[in-house]
């Protein structure tokens, strides 16, 4: 594979990211349900500053960097739909290695998701989904903040990107070693019988994301959470939905977002 991208994050971390990234690997099954892919990534990426007043943590990674990352992948998939799912569970583990030949500052980094789809009462669905993630470096130093957890968004409604954690200023976001996620979702059919269904979300998130070598000015590691509601399209094109979130709990340098528009997967 090979990718470009550049993301503006001017607003959130202070930087804006060109990124080239190439990759090859392998993926087989296991079983009939479980497979395990091993992935070689090579990453040239480019941080431009775009705030002369960001904290060291975000301006030390201005310039050009080369990683070399290798990604472990195991996946229980066992859902009856990949876009509308109505029963049955996914599992997937994630390990990165990055070498200490990278930077003198390699890390190993694990992400456990695990997604739950209950049938109630004919086409109604409830759906549980987690996600736990840890990431520690192999020479006791701090991690870049580009490679740390973040919350909000889509993993944690009534939240901007990178709006809900550890962060030394409104637009330099920290993120924390360790996340912790849970999105409880009731579904509901609007048009049943559509060829292109619509249905009612209601929905509870509460997460964190905490601990750092480095303390930022604000680091209250609280459990953030957000209750909401929303409509989700089932379209000859593809999925598309709309949420209105609100928090229930957070910090007053929060970055909060009411509102949410998704394209493609929304579960």
């Amino acid at each position: 594979g090979i990718s470009y991208s550049f993301k503006d994050r001017s607003e959130s971390k202070s930087y804006d990211l060109t990124q080239f990234n190439t990759d090859l690997g392998l993926k087989y099954d296991l079983t009939d349900k479980i497979s395990h892919s091993i992935i070689l990534e090579y990453l040239l990426k480019d941080y431009k500053i775009t705030d002369s007043s960001a904290s060291d943590s975000i301006t030390k990674l201005g310039g050009n960097n080369a990683d070399i990352l290798i990604n472990n992948i195991i996946s229980n998939y066992d859902v009856d739909s990949f876009f509308r799912p109505s029963k049955g569970k996914s599992i997937q583990y994630k390990n990165t290695l990055s070498p200490s030949t990278n930077d003198n500052n390699g890390y190993i980094k694990n992400i456990f998701s695990y997604s739950k789809y209950y049938p109630y009462k004919k086409q109604n669905v409830i759906s549980l989904r987690t996600k736990i993630g840890n990431i520690f470096s192999l020479q006791n130093n701090s991690i870049p903040s580009d490679e740390k957890f973040s919350l909000g968004g889509r993993w944690l409604r009534g939240f901007d990107s990178f709006g809900a954690g550890p962060r030394n200023s409104r637009t330099s976001y920290i993120g924390g070693n360790n996340l912790i996620v849970t999105k409880l979702d009731y579904n509901r059919p609007i048009f049943k019988n559509s060829d292109n269904p619509t249905d009612l979300n209601l929905f509870l998130d509460a997460g964190k994301v905490f601990d750092n070598k480095n303390t930022p000015t604000n680091s209250t590691e609280s459990i953030r959470s957000s209750y909401g509601f929303g409509i989700k399209f089932y379209t000859p094109i593809g999925p598309i939905g709309f949420s209105w979130a609100y928090p229930i709990s957070s910090e007053d340098y929060d970055i909060e977002r009411m509102f949410i528009f998704s394209i493609g997967q929304l579960n």
